[in-house]
């Protein structure tokens, strides 16, 4: 089956399914999934946003990258947890809508590549040091990461514009 097609079939399930009837049906329940994904937002961007700036030296100088990395990573998985989660279910609610907006498929591009980055070559420059990262690296590191997670942002803001 050609790929866009299994991506339209499996819209169509989300649609249909009890999550789907459930968050659409109800009056309650979309704000407050809503709800629970701008604060997982709020919380990885938080985590993001500091580790970032740690990364360029532009705060927290006496903290070491690695140690820092280490505090948030529970509040940023955590909070991505969230974010996955409660953004399936408002997916769900108008999947085969979402199927056809543009501003979904680039918040789509713009997560997968944030969260690939994230967790492989993002975090193995977190993890290293500063003394073994050139700042050069560690703030083209950070840049990056602040790109593709703000990609993220105003991509979804976006798809109710589309």
């Amino acid at each position: 089956m050609h790929p866009a097609k299994l991506l339209l079939v499996f819209c169509q399930w989300a649609l249909h399914s009890n999550f789907g009837h459930a968050v659409r049906d109800s009056v309650w329940l979309f704000p407050a999934v809503e709800i629970c994904h701008l604060l997982g937002l709020a919380v990885l961007g938080g985590t993001v946003l500091l580790l970032n700036l740690r990364l360029m030296n532009l705060r927290f100088p006496n903290e070491p990258v690695a140690e820092l990395a280490h505090d948030v990573q529970p509040l940023m998985v955590g909070s991505l947890a969230v974010m996955l989660i409660s953004g399936f279910f408002l997916f769900s609610s108008e999947a085969v809508k979402m199927y056809g907006n543009v501003a979904f498929r680039y918040k789509m591009i713009f997560l997968l590549l944030a969260i690939m980055y994230t967790f492989t070559i993002y975090r193995k420059v977190v993890m290293s040091g500063e003394g073994r990262v050139p700042l050069a690296w560690r703030v083209s590191a950070a840049l990056l990461s602040l790109v593709l997670w703000a990609g993220v942002g105003f991509a979804g803001r976006a798809i109710g514009y589309v």
